[in-house]
């Protein structure tokens, strides 16, 4: 019997099943995908409805439905774009930018978010509400979003105390369909669109019961950056020299998501649900907060990935449904952080290694639900669920399982530092280490909350700390070995010099080593002999003397025979624990069970009672109830009251109980201060939160209106805050507190249970529609949310906004398709929790406890706005196009991370398979084609096609490519003296961004000439050399490089084809291990249901893969750029004093041997000495020096720029001054006029400003070499300006020399003068009048004088610039710095050179980049190289292939491959001191299968599986051993060992095919291929995958085509989380690695 149902009644069975479940946890996807007037169909009922906004009016609790058709009007890419817009919803930000949900005031970790019912299992667990997870979830494969606001842990379990969100997600559709979304964004100061998102979807479309789904996107997060520049100190020496990255708020970079979902219906009371998805990410964030050269930048990497699957199984019957499902999600989550001491060297390196975390974390649950109809009013609901949550890695070390892990830095980073210790480590240790601080410390005990280095316990292994009852330390430790404190202290060891020799006596009782005094008091001998007897004690088969050094000195070398103290060597512990990290894993079981009633107490009233029962193998058992009410006032159904009771709870997660790890680190920003850092150390001993909560509502909507106000109140106890625990984490122990600034301790924080917090709101909100075209919606939130137990925080809880409004107003007109929407969002008194109002954390102000923590803590309250804008024109049903605005207003706010303004642009497709459509791109004047069904009827294809007709066709295409390799982006490798890198190898270790365009132009015939023979030629013009897969970016845009694609003639013979020329012959059946083209003969016999192909030829135009990412080292001569000492040809450490042989002795030899006559780039002082010694002109003396000014100044023209030469005044020049007294009486004096441009430290301030104004004046910057001329062409150019500087110098002179007169001296000489012009003559007297009479008066003339005629002398103006120029070019003396007879302006020059040499770089004493740029690689030196590994080209082969049609929709392939003959080649690998050389001759010996599945009409499946058995394939699938002590740079290569025959295998499904002779037809496919090195030779035939992305590599690809028009083809590829199979080497060591995403889009014209 059919049933109606009343208008204003609300039967149980049609809630039931227009809901599909009532408990939305368990409603996994929504129903075929359909959005409104979706069809649900029962023998009781029949009825449209959307099911979503139907059962959302029903439930009591306050549910908003965002849809997909709101989704796209936002053109939203992730949950972050579009869910904050929604009343009650609001948005928090941590320290480090990740973004968390609050819903009516909670915490974000309060906020449950599920992916199709299922809790996502984010990077930091819950405590900080699954951050970043609204960015990493995108939008575009989403059918709705609900937001369940209130507390639902009755419903959903644990966390669920603010609110539920459940995402859910398209599942496969019963019509074949094809999206396509592109995007591109930019900033204001962004040139073009720098940043892109494109998605792709597939639908199969019914395949019989079966349907299956494809999806793949890829999202660029934009960096956030800082809008306030980085603060201003005074200790930015050279910032502005530094190219420090801009200062990011939130990690940025790359995301992908590839997808699978199908259903199988074996009836219509069954469904089975399957969905795949597999994420990755690979971001980066740079902080730098001051410009101080104390703050190094900080450069944080993360990469994660993440897998999920999902198997469900839903049903039903006349009385009941139900649900059973199981899920399994994986992520891996790795976390670098780098310092960054921008400005050195790649042969020094400039990145430290200062924290590495990882954290694996899974999760499986399985889950059953079901819904009975018990009665007209009783609709019973339970279900039972069991999860196993399990973690480890470092982030888990507080868990109860712990362990240790060695690390190799160079693991993490290739561009590590490597040098002397730094400050850090231990004191008296010279060695060069790789700088690294990773170091698993032993601490005992704490002081100030620092705990306490045992520094005793890692030096001697002695415990102090392992005492009796009483504190007296035991002499044994557990272990069984001695416990003893050394009498000899490794810092008495240094400063007494016990190295040298032993301790001994003289004859007067002094203690002396090595015959000379110490000074040690008394007891130090009795210490000494103890100390001494310990260790022969502890070593009695100990031989020699000295056996105190050969414990701490043979130790800190670690020499292997060093002697133990204690059971182990000097720093035996210290080493042991140097690289070691701590990992923990854990795991938390749960169970739970549910029953609930929907319950109809009247035709308008329905209570929701519902009983939760969950138990934790770590918390018990926990019971949480609650009662709903859904009531139609005044038996209206479009005015409702609701009204909710329940109680909730959150457990506590991984994160807050095991996680331990750092969330930023520490920064110095001045001399003695630094910022402090944040360590998060889990609490093992939380217990779950638990609230009770209270709401009420009305709603309802008429036509145009929709309405709804509503109250709630939450009270939460054993509220878990986050808290300062008083410790910190030390990074570096050795420093005391007043060194500790320049690695400052982290604060550690963790959460504790420490009371209540209350949280009393209201929300309401209105949606209007306004006429036929305009929306209107405005939502309002308001919130009283309390601390009600923390005395240091706030009484309002933080990131809370007193109000919330949520405007937005839109415009649509459907008959032209353009829509356009404006909204916003406005927070409103909201204490930021990232903005400390009155102090902030300092180091050492904590320690005196002064800091913010330590007191009330007060934070800044905002309010601010921020809108977007959107319009959208749709072009057809299928397209549309739009713009949009994020921020429009630029609101920023670096503390909440916020976006900068952003301009959008995109383009949306739809295709399916409904119906004929005019096609979008042709504007209307063609048809969409009919789908052609994708049988395997060509899987037997013949080459020699019968059904065409006789006569030539003349064929070809014209394709235009658009490529981008999104690089990794590396930093340049370190490298070492003997170290060098090819071109090849360069890029493999850069990985840098490539984007590039080309076009191709294919042209030919295919004819048919007999009824039996086929003659098709086909040749192709490109921008790029070989075959197209063998590049991954082009050499040209042109279309300079002919090639011969194909010349196929085949001869049909009853059922044989042979053919001869340039064949094409796909192996396998994806198209990936080979599918171009050979040179030889192929025959192939075709029968009905098998076919043989066998063939010969040579391979070589098409295999070979030179561009392989992979590399290996050599051990060869190769050149390098030279060092500071090699191209000044002299090393010494400064040049205060004069050179010395061994200055210069080897570096000559190495000149004269090796250089001379080869290069005038290196070795200038040899160049130098050799041109005086041959007494050259001064004119090749100084193009010497002009070229190697010319190199310095390429390479170092900013140090140089701040280097000033002056002139030294002209010998023998005299200034006459006047003095006057008070009567105006005027006595001449006369002083020498001197200059000498250094400044010393005992110069007057007075003196030193004057110099420093002449130095300018009279000289010139040392950056310009003008003044290094033979000739005085410089001197007369300047010559005015010289001038007035001598002037200048000599009335200082004059003035100075007056100075020196006290009061009461006599004048002394002073001079009378006759004569004027250039000639005086003058006579002096003595004058005893008292200089305090006088004052200086002026300068009366310069002069030179000639005392010849004394005493009367002769004035004569002198020649200053020919005085200059013979003092400063021609006259020669002895400089013994150079050990030469030079002019003044070549010394100056040279001493200025070689300064500016030597100092820069920090003094760097290794190859230097930069010298290298300018001059290029001349120093041979020999060592190890890195080089690109190379794939040879297959000359001749023989293969055979096979293929069975097993049924009309199954095939499958065997084929064999084995290269025949050709040449040898010999592969080289570095064995330490040469090279180990191996020789291969057969490179193929390949067995492959196959299989092909035609799945549905639209939809295949292919697989191919192989290996490569030779001996080759075994090499080049191996790896290089190395020798490498910890801590160093030294890599010394050991050979290559082989590894197993390589193995190659792709998966693929296909949807759809585009078909060129069918416009509207599309085509779309996702893979995953594992290529080891060695199994692939080149030639690929997929025709959008470069050989370098199969060789030794694994990845996937989403790809998709459509064709808009009759011959033209649109396509895109991209492929992403490409791995290498194998590790390749690089200097330093080897690696595993990544290569950067693919992205290829092309149009093809076919004719």
């Amino acid at each position: 019997m059919t049933r109606k149902q009343s208008k204003r009644s609300l039967h149980l069975l049609t809630y039931a099943i227009l809901a599909g479940l009532t408990l939305p946890a368990y409603t996994a996807w929504a129903d075929d995908g359909t959005q409104g007037g979706g069809k649900v169909s029962t023998a009781d009922i029949h009825v449209e409805v959307d099911a979503a906004q139907e059962e959302a009016k029903m439930e009591s609790q306050q549910k908003t439905i965002i849809t997909k058709e709101d989704i796209e009007k936002k053109q939203a890419k992730s949950v972050e774009d579009i869910i904050f817009s929604e009343t009650g919803v609001s948005r928090t930000v941590d320290a480090m930018g990740r973004v968390g949900v609050s819903i009516r005031g909670a915490e974000p970790r309060h906020t449950l978010i599920l992916v199709d019912g299922q809790p996502v299992l984010g990077d930091l667990a819950k405590y900080s509400g699954a951050a970043d997870e609204v960015m990493r979830l995108g939008t575009e494969n989403v059918e709705r979003i609900e937001i369940i606001q209130g507390a639902a842990s009755s419903k959903y379990g644990s966390d669920a105390i603010g609110g539920v969100v459940n995402i859910i997600t398209r599942k496969a559709t019963k019509e074949p369909g094809f999206q396509f979304n592109w995007e591109g964004l930019k900033t204001k100061n962004d040139d073009g669109l720098p940043f892109s998102n494109f998605f792709l979807r597939a639908d199969s479309g019914q395949m019989g019961k079966f349907r299956v789904g494809l999806s793949g996107s890829k999202r660029e997060i934009m960096p956030v950056y800082a809008s306030v520049a980085r603060r201003k100190t005074d200790m930015g020496f050279d910032y502005g020299k530094r190219d420090f990255k801009p200062n990011v708020l939130r990690a940025y970079g790359d995301t992908a998501t590839v997808g699978l979902v199908g259903t199988y219906e074996p009836d219509n009371r069954n469904t089975f649900e399957v969905r795949m998805d597999h994420y990755t990410e690979d971001l980066v964030r740079d902080v730098k907060h001051s410009d101080s050269d104390l703050e190094p930048q900080q450069h944080f990497k993360r990469q994660a990935d993440r897998n999920s699957y999902n198997i469900g199984w839903t049903g039903y019957n006349n009385v009941s449904d139900w649900k059973v499902e199981l899920n399994s999600t994986n992520i891996k989550e790795n976390d670098v952080s780098l310092i960054n001491y921008d400005g050195k060297s790649v042969y020094e390196g400039k990145n430290e290694l200062r924290y590495v975390d990882d954290v694996d974390h899974r999760q499986i649950d399985f889950k059953a639900s079901m819904n009975t109809q018990l009665s007209d009013k009783h609709l019973l609901s339970f279900g039972f669920g069991i999860t196993n949550e399990s973690g480890e890695g470092s982030r888990l070390k507080s868990s109860p399982n712990t362990s240790t892990r060695r690390i190799d830095p160079w693991d993490y980073d290739k561009g590590l530092r490597v040098d002397k210790r730094d400050w850090l480590t231990r004191d008296g240790d010279e060695k060069k280490y790789v700088w690294s601080h990773i170091h698993d410390y032993k601490f005992s005990g704490e002081r100030n909350g620092v705990p306490q280095w045992d520094g005793d316990y890692e030096y001697y292994y002695y415990d102090k700390f392992h005492t009796d009852s009483h504190g007296n330390v035991l002499p044994t430790k557990t272990d069984g070995t001695p416990n003893l404190a050394p009498k000899v202290t490794y810092e008495q060891y240094k400063e007494y010099r016990l190295d040298k020799g032993e301790l001994t006596k003289n004859w007067m009782g002094k203690l002396q080593v090595a015959g000379s005094d110490i000074d040690a008091p008394a007891s130090f001998w009795d210490d000494y002999n103890d100390f001494k007897a310990q260790l022969e004690a502890q070593n009695p088969s100990f031989y020699g003397s000295n056996i105190v050094d050969k414990y701490y000195g043979w130790g800190e070398q670690r020499n292997p025979n060093a002697v133990t103290f204690n059971g182990k060597k000097f720093l035996e512990e210290y080493w042991d624990r140097d690289q070691r990290i701590t990992v923990g894993s854990g795991t938390i079981n749960k169970q739970h069970f549910f029953i609930g009633d929907t319950w109809q107490l009247s035709k308008d009233t329905i209570l929701f009672p519902i009983l939760r029962l969950d138990h934790s193998n770590l918390f018990g058992t926990n019971i949480s109830g609650s009662v709903g009410v859904t009531h139609n006032v005044g038996g209206n159904a479009h005015r409702r009251f609701k009204a909710n009771i329940g109680t909730s709870y959150a457990e506590p997660g991984m994160g807050e109980l095991w996680y331990n790890w750092e969330m930023y680190g520490s920064n110095p920003v001045g001399i003695g201060v630094a910022r402090m850092g944040w360590w998060w150390a889990g609490n093992p001993n939380l217990r779950p939160e638990k609230s009770v909560n209270i709401d009420m509502s009305i709603e309802g909507e008429n036509k145009n209106t929709y309405a709804r106000v509503g109250l709630f109140h939450n009270r939460i106890r054993d509220y878990m805050s986050v808290y300062f625990t008083g410790k910190y984490m030390d990074f570096a122990p050795q420093l005391g507190d007043y060194a500790k600034w320049m690695r400052a301790p982290d604060m550690i924080y963790s959460f504790k249970n420490i009371g209540r917090a209350e949280i009393t709101g209201l929300e309401a909100e209105v949606r209007q529609k306004i006429g036929p075209h305009w929306d209107a919606r405005l939502g309002y939130t308001y919130l009283h949310a309390i601390n009600k137990s923390d005395p240091l925080m706030p009484k309002r809880l933080l990131d809370r906004p007193t109000h919330k409004i949520d405007i937005g107003i839109s415009y649509e007109d459907k008959k032209t398709g353009w829509f356009a929407q404006l909204w916003g969002d406005y927070y409103i008194r909201m204490l930021d929790s990232n903005t400390l109002a009155n102090r902030a954390n300092y180091w050492p102000d904590i320690l005196s406890g002064s800091s913010a923590v330590y007191g009330r803590q007060e934070y800044q309250e905002k309010t601010f706005g921020i809108w977007n804008f959107m319009v959208q024109k749709k072009l057809s049903e299928d397209a549309m196009v739009y713009v949009g605005v994020n921020n429009i207003f630029n609101h920023r706010d670096d503390d909440r991370a916020t976006q900068e303004r952003v301009y959008r642009i995109g383009a949306n497709f739809k295709f399916d398979t409904a119906g004929p459509k005019k096609s979008l791109l042709t504007n209307g004047t063609t048809e969409m084609g009919a789908q052609e069904e994708a049988l395997l009827n060509k899987f037997l294809a013949r080459p020699f096609d019968e059904s065409k007709a006789m006569g030539v066709n003349l064929i070809g295409d014209y394709q235009l490519r658009w490529t981008a390799h999104n690089g990794t982006n590396r930093p340049q490798s370190t490298y070492t003296e003997d170290s060098s890198v090819s071109e090849g190898a360069v890029r493999n270790m850069r990985d840098a961004n490539e984007h590039g365009f080309e076009q191709r132009i294919r042209v030919g015939a295919d004819a048919r000439v007999a009824e039996n023979t086929n003659i098709r030629i086909l040749g192709s013009l490109s921008g790029t050399q070989g075959v197209d897969p063998a590049h991954s970016q082009p050499d040209s845009k042109g279309l300079g490089k002919a090639r011969l694609e194909q010349a196929d003639v085949t001869q049909r013979m009853k059922k044989w084809d042979l053919s001869l020329g340039r064949l094409t012959e796909p192996m396998g059946v994806t198209g990936y291990w080979f599918g171009r083209e050979y040179d030889g003969i192929r025959g192939v016999y075709t029968g009905k249901t098998s076919q043989l192909r066998v063939g010969f030829g040579t391979f070589k135009q098409s295999t070979g893969v030179s561009d392989t990412a992979y590399t290996h080292v050599t051990y060869t001569d190769f050149y390098r750029p030279p060092t500071a000492a090699e191209l000044m040809g002299i090393l010494r450490e400064s040049l205060m004093y004069g050179i010395q042989d061994e200055d210069v002795a080897a570096l000559t030899k190495e000149y004269e041997e090796n250089y001379k006559g080869k290069t005038n780039n290196a070795f200038f002082y040899q160049q130098i000495k050799e041109a005086y010694d041959n007494s050259a002109s001064i004119e090749e003396k100084t193009a010497i020096i002009k070229r190697l000014h010319g190199i310095v100044k390429a390479a170092y023209g900013s140090e140089l720029a701040n280097k000033v030469i002056a002139f030294d005044a002209p010998s023998g020049t005299q200034v006459l001054y006047e003095v006057e007294d008070a009567h105006g009486n005027v006595k001449v004096k006369k002083t020498s006029v001197s200059y000498s441009s250094y400044i010393s430290e005992y110069d007057s301030d007075e003196e030193k400003e004057f110099k420093k104004r002449m130095n300018q004046k009279f000289g010139f910057n040392a950056a310009s070499d003008e003044a290094l001329r033979a000739d005085n062409s410089y001197l007369q150019n300047h010559k005015n300006d010289l001038m007035s500087a001598f002037n200048e110098i000599a009335e200082y002179n004059a003035k100075q020399a007056w100075g020196y007169y006290g009061a009461t001296d006599p004048l002394d000489d002073v001079w009378t003068l006759s004569g004027s012009g250039d000639t005086m003559t003058g006579t002096s007297t003595y004058d005893s009048s008292s200089a305090g009479d006088y004052r200086f008066k002026r300068v009366r003339a310069v002069v030179t004088e000639d005392s010849s005629g004394w005493p009367n002398y002769t004035f004569t103006t002198p020649d200053t610039m020919g005085s200059l120029y013979q003092d400063q070019y021609e006259n020669e003396s002895s400089r013994s710095r150079y050990d030469l007879n030079m002019s003044n302006i070549l010394f100056n020059y040279l001493e200025a050179l070689e300064d500016v040499l030597r100092k820069s770089e920090s003094e760097n004493k290794l190859p230097r980049a930069a010298l290298g740029n300018v001059v290029g690689n001349l120093i041979k030196s020999r060592g190890t190289v890195l080089e690109r590994d190379y794939i040879p080209p297959i000359d001749k082969a023989a293969f055979i292939q096979y293929r069975k049609q097993l049924r009309p929709d199954l095939g499958v392939t065997a084929w064999y491959l084995r290269s025949i003959g050709g040449r040898n080649y010999t592969m080289q690998v570095a064995n330490g001191t040469d090279n180990d050389s191996h020789s291969f001759s057969n490179l193929a010996n390949v067995l492959g299968l196959g299989a092909q599945w035609q799945v549905g009409r639209k939809t295949t499946v292919s697989f191919d599986y192989g290996y490569n058995f030779t001996r080759f394939g075994k090499y080049m699938n191996g790896e290089t051993m190395f020798e490498h002590p910890v801590r160093t740079d030294i890599f010394t290569p050991k050979g290559r060992s082989m590894g197993s025959a390589p193995k190659f295998w792709a998966l693929r499904l296909d949807i759809g095919r585009a078909d060129t002779d069918r416009a509207g037809t599309w085509n779309a496919f996702v893979d995953y291929k594992h290529f080891e090195h060695g199994s692939f030779f080149g030639g690929n035939g997929t025709g959008f995958l470069p050989d370098r992305y199969l060789d030794g590599i694994q990845s996937f690809t989403i790809g998709g085509g459509y064709v808009p028009a009759q011959n033209w083809l649109v396509e895109l590829f991209y492929t992403f989380d490409a791995k290498g199979t194998g590790r390749r080497d690089t200097i330093h060591g080897s690696e595993n690695f990544k290569l950067g995403n693919y992205t290829r889009f092309q149009v093809t014209y076919k004719f």
